[in-house]
């Protein structure tokens, strides 16, 4: 991965500014000699809206019978070397640490973790094209730089996805089946 990249995208979610992130890192790819990595541009994970919002409730439903929940955290799998399926997890905590020190992140235990994984869709093409690149020889440089541009681009995406749920989740006031709409309980 390319660091500057990394912390140039970084800089901007620490702003509030995952869209533009979004944006910059399409603009980035396009840019760039095509590759199949480029089917990437357009698209989204947002058609799963209702289906992580499902999951997410059930998991907290389920934790916080055990337990007083202050923070959930849901993370990717290693997609760029797991190829073959691309899926969440999630982690509950009781007290929620700082991003400044994520040590906090380490102290779960199977009782506070999902039973079983989110499965996204949707980037069965994105995932060939890892494929194809982990197993590729040697690349050129442009090959390389789509490359780092789509793993971060698959990171904002799934961000994207856990942001819109996470925004729908704090207008509603009871726990809902998000509708169709973009988030209305």
């Amino acid at each position: 991965m390319d660091f500057d990249l990394s912390d140039y995208f970084q800089g901007l979610l620490q702003e509030g500014k995952l869209r533009e992130a979004i944006v910059q890192g399409e603009h980035q790819l396009n840019s760039l000699q095509k590759t199949y990595f480029h089917p990437l541009l357009g698209t989204s994970l947002l058609h799963q809206r209702e289906e992580v919002a499902a999951w997410l409730n059930a998991f907290y439903q389920h934790v916080s019978q055990k337990m007083p929940v202050g923070a959930l955290y849901v993370e990717m799998n290693a997609f760029d070397l797991n190829t073959e399926e691309w899926y969440l997890d999630g982690f509950a905590y009781e007290v929620a640490g700082t991003r400044d020190d994520a040590e906090w992140l380490t102290n779960w235990s199977a009782d506070t973790a999902t039973n079983e994984p989110f499965v996204l869709s949707g980037f069965e093409p994105l995932q060939e094209a890892f494929e194809t690149y982990f197993d590729e020889e040697e690349g050129s440089e442009n090959l390389e730089q789509a490359h780092d541009v789509a793993e971060m681009l698959v990171i904002l995406r799934v961000q994207e996805l856990l942001d819109e749920v996470h925004q729908a989740a704090k207008v509603c006031t009871t726990p809902q089946k998000l509708d169709s709409l973009g988030g209305v309980c």
